[in-house]
């Protein structure tokens, strides 16, 4: 089975992976970058790095792995999201004695009598949309996880019921019929939200696949990446539907990196990954690219120095994204001389695969800068996306978001 996804435990002991097969694996990193197991794998003393397996974590692939936040209400839980929208929770501490159990049994039991019944480990169950789980996030607090899903509704779950007593483990929604879809029934005004009942909210449909998800403004405003290449923010609290939308990516957006409250860099499948400013909207430039392969992930380095990124071309580029996060007090205490415009910034071989440039140019290649080709056609939903910025401007809770040339700069 192909490995879909992986999460590094935030100690660094452990690394957590899910596969299309429905697996779900705990590695010990110490045991997995040993040779031992290499040189004599038929030695006593050569220990397997897999501390625990759950074969059938779900029935069908997972899609998607998440860690919570240790100070959330179940702790450092793992979040797990398959291909036909279902969302499981899960307490590492369960899972870790389940592996000698499930070898015993797997051989004498019929693998359909365990069908309904929810795996060890699994303290909550959703099945509330309709297609694969594209991302997760959470609130600052733990308390609240988002997902995005291909069938186009964000839901939103709160990760309080899963130990509220009295409440149901496992929440199902009927799967919809595509041939014959049918609108949920209207909720009676004496009927309880699903929120306080079932755990879980839901948005509008959006009409597009919903694909990444970043929490920016302070948690006041949650963005989406679609796949028609628009980014959608929500309003916190507002989940019906979209309160601002910028579009302009030429194609769909795979991933989200946030650098600041009002900064995300994004991964698209044309290749490029991008630093784009929120509220106001604008491109701050492109920091580099995978030659044309779909960018599918981006993450920090423990330290903030680097910008990795994954793509299909089956590499793992580094970026040099240390000038990200410089403080604006050092920024505004640079020279005129010491910075450069970002219109004028190109990849200089000296500062290698950090160079940023404003062009599309990543790697030599020329991207055509399909943001500069749809600005004529999209002023009218510009203009509209600044009025509505003025509306949420109280979103930032004061924060004034950064100068565009004081974000993407080089040494002269």
């Amino acid at each position: 089975n192909n490995n879909n996804n992986a999460n590094l435990q935030s100690g660094g002991e452990h690394i957590f992976t899910v596969c299309n097969g429905g697996s779900l694996r705990c590695i010990d990193t110490e045991l997995a970058c040993s040779l031992e197991q290499f040189r004599n794998p038929n030695a006593a003393s050569a220990s397997s790095p897999i501390l625990w397996s759950i074969e059938n974590a779900h029935n069908l692939g997972i899609n998607k792995l998440y860690q919570l936040p240790h100070w959330s209400p179940c702790g450092a839980a793992l979040v797990t999201g398959d291909d036909v929208g279902t969302v499981r929770l899960w307490d590492t501490r369960m899972c870790g004695n389940t592996n000698n159990n499930q070898n015993s049994t797997n051989t004498k039991n019929n693998p359909f009598d365990d069908l309904m019944k929810l795996p060890t480990g699994c303290i909550q169950h959703w099945k509330v949309n309709h297609d694969y789980i594209t991302d997760f996030e959470t609130n600052n607090e733990g308390t609240t996880l988002f997902a995005s899903s291909g069938d186009g509704a964000l839901s939103i779950f709160d990760v309080r019921y899963a130990n509220r007593k009295g409440t149901t483990r496992s929440v199902v929604l009927p799967d919809i019929d595509p041939r014959n879809p049918k609108p949920p029934p209207p909720q009676s005004k004496n009927q309880k939200p699903t929120w306080e009942t079932l755990g879980y909210s839901q948005s509008d449909n959006q009409e597009d696949e919903l694909l990444s998800l970043a929490l920016l403004k302070n948690s006041s405003k949650l963005l989406c990446g679609t796949q028609q290449g628009i980014l959608s923010l929500f309003s916190y609290g507002q989940w019906g539907d979209i309160s601002d939308r910028f579009p302009g990516h030429p194609q769909s957006i795979d991933a989200l990196l946030k650098i600041d409250e009002d900064t995300v860099l994004t991964g698209s499948s044309d290749g490029l990954v991008r630093a784009v400013q929120l509220l106001p909207n604008s491109l701050l430039g492109v920091l580099g690219g995978h030659d044309g392969f779909p960018v599918e992930g981006l993450g920090w380095s423990a330290g903030r120095k680097l910008v990795g990124s994954v793509s299909h071309d089956e590499y793992i580029r580094l970026w040099d994204g240390s000038f990200l996060n410089e403080d604006d007090e050092e920024e505004e205490g640079m020279g005129d001389g010491e910075m450069q415009r970002d219109d004028d910034v190109v990849p200089n071989s000296k500062q290698g695969l950090g160079g940023v440039s404003t062009k599309g140019k990543a790697n030599g290649d020329d991207s055509g800068d399909d943001w500069e080709d749809m600005d004529e056609d999209d002023d009218e939903d510009m203009d509209s996306d600044d009025s509505d910025s003025d509306d949420s401007g109280d979103g930032g809770a004061g924060s004034k978001p950064k100068k565009r040339e004081n974000i993407f700069k080089t040494e002269n």
